[in-house]
């Protein structure tokens, strides 16, 4: 019998994670705002107590001084150091202890922090070549110091993170194998569906907020996207301690399998995770389950649906690193019954989708394949407007990284984009042969 539990689980990073209204600073210490980008998390303001004698008159970022001391990774020498470096500050104001902006004196000060996507400094993650995952960066520490502060703010007093509102975090343990996850819970009422995100390589670990803080994935749980699917969503997000593509070995022993053993050592226990907590949720409507993950966890969404046809009711492959090849005639036959929207990019290095995503979309359409869509883009880059390369050019990421469009919901064929497709789908009884 499969022994399981839940556990109890924390961030790493976000032990002293508050609501907005519990978290004012006192003297020498500072409260942070983090935010989630495309490029993963940052902290855009910092809250500060002011001296008593403080005068509005008194505030501008030429007065402060911003010192941060954080993790960089050493190539040469292979491990994690820290430096100090001087900070920019883009817009100083006097507060409430939220950070909003107040027209009179109330006691505190925000500091507004810059960041974009070549700016490492800011991204809160430090990324691991060696072991191939990305962790908060620690330490990552402020010290600031201006004329109206009583003393120099040096410690933490809270760090405040609104995308996270409503997530929990637990350790799932089935037999030999635990798993972390993250979930978020809606409030409304009547029947809801199921939103199962399954992460890339550089999110493994045992800390299940970087999943979803490392890149948008957040996302699935914010108004927009809540209101897309009835206001009412639940969000699922399993993590994996090493990577999906393995046998139970090293990383990635996977493509040594012989095609009959290509199956994740996790796919038993991430399907048992969606059973219990559908089983703890009884108001999740089963006919509206839906699959999907990007680079690594594109390839475990592809290994689900080949092990559960018929389960889930749409699915969305993001750079899925499932080889065309690993794929015979017969699972083709069985993907062409599903709903399943692909995207990725020309300029993917990391997963060309010359020997992925196309050959795989071409096989499920000449097999009849009824509501199969692709997103391919030319290249990724910045559609916020926000950043830019030199000359003015909108800023290019790694072409491995199109999740970017897939959460910023910007993948649309034949006028429906993305998630009101996902919305729409129910699941359809698949026969098996």
């Amino acid at each position: 019998m499969t022994d399981f539990c839940f556990l109890n689980k924390k961030s790493d990073f976000l032990p002293r994670l508050s609501a907005a209204e519990d978290s004012a600073p006192g003297d020498g210490s500072y409260t942070a705002v983090v935010e989630g980008k495309d490029w993963g998390a940052v902290i855009t303001k910092l809250i500060v107590p002011a001296a008593k004698t403080a005068r509005p008159e008194q505030i501008g970022n030429d007065v402060v001084k911003l010192t941060l001391k954080t993790a960089v990774f050493d190539m040469d020498e292979g491990i994690s150091v820290q430096k100090e470096v001087l900070r920019d500050i883009t817009a100083v104001y006097a507060s409430d202890c939220t950070g909003r902006k107040t027209a009179g004196w109330s006691g505190f000060i925000t500091l507004e922090l810059p960041s974009d996507p070549s700016d490492t400094d800011s991204n809160l993650f430090l990324y691991n070549p060696q072991t191939g995952f990305n962790t908060w960066k620690d330490p990552y520490q402020f010290k600031i110091e201006a004329s109206f502060l009583a003393r120099p703010a040096e410690a933490w007093a809270a760090v405040v993170c609104p995308v996270l509102n409503g997530f929990s975090f637990r350790e799932i343990t089935d037999g030999n194998s635990t798993l972390s996850c993250a979930y978020f819970e809606p409030h409304g009422t009547g029947r809801k569906p199921l939103i199962i995100w399954l992460h890339g390589a550089g999110e493994g670990g045992t800390d299940p907020s970087v999943p979803i803080m490392a890149n948008k994935a957040a996302m699935f749980a914010s108004a927009e996207t809540q209101r897309i699917f009835g206001g009412n969503a639940y969000v699922l997000v399993p993590q994996t301690p090493k990577v999906w593509m393995t046998t139970g070995g090293i990383p990635y022993d996977i493509s040594d399998a012989t095609e009959q053993t290509k199956s994740s050592l996790y796919t038993g226990t991430v399907k048992l995770i969606i059973d219990m907590f559908i089983v703890g949720h009884p108001d999740i409507d089963t006919d509206r389950i839906y699959i999907g993950g990007a680079s690594n966890g594109g390839y475990m969404t592809v290994n689900m649906l080949l092990n559960y046809p018929g389960f889930f009711a749409a699915a969305f492959p993001v750079c899925e690193a499932y080889p065309d090849s690993w794929i015979s005639d017969k699972q083709i036959a069985q993907l062409s019954k599903e709903h399943i929207w692909f995207t990725a990019a020309s300029t993917d290095t990391v997963v060309d989708p010359e020997l992925y995503m196309i050959p795989t979309v071409n096989r499920l359409r000449a097999a009849g394949a009824g509501d199969i869509h692709e997103s391919l883009f030319e290249k990724v880059v910045d559609t916020s407007g926000l950043y830019h390369n030199i000359g003015g050019i909108p800023y290019e990421y790694l072409g491995h990284w199109s999740w970017i469009y897939m959460l910023n919901n910007e993948c649309v064929d034949k006028g429906v984009d993305i998630l009101h497709w996902l919305a729409g789908r129910k699941k359809q009884q698949i026969a098996i042969s």
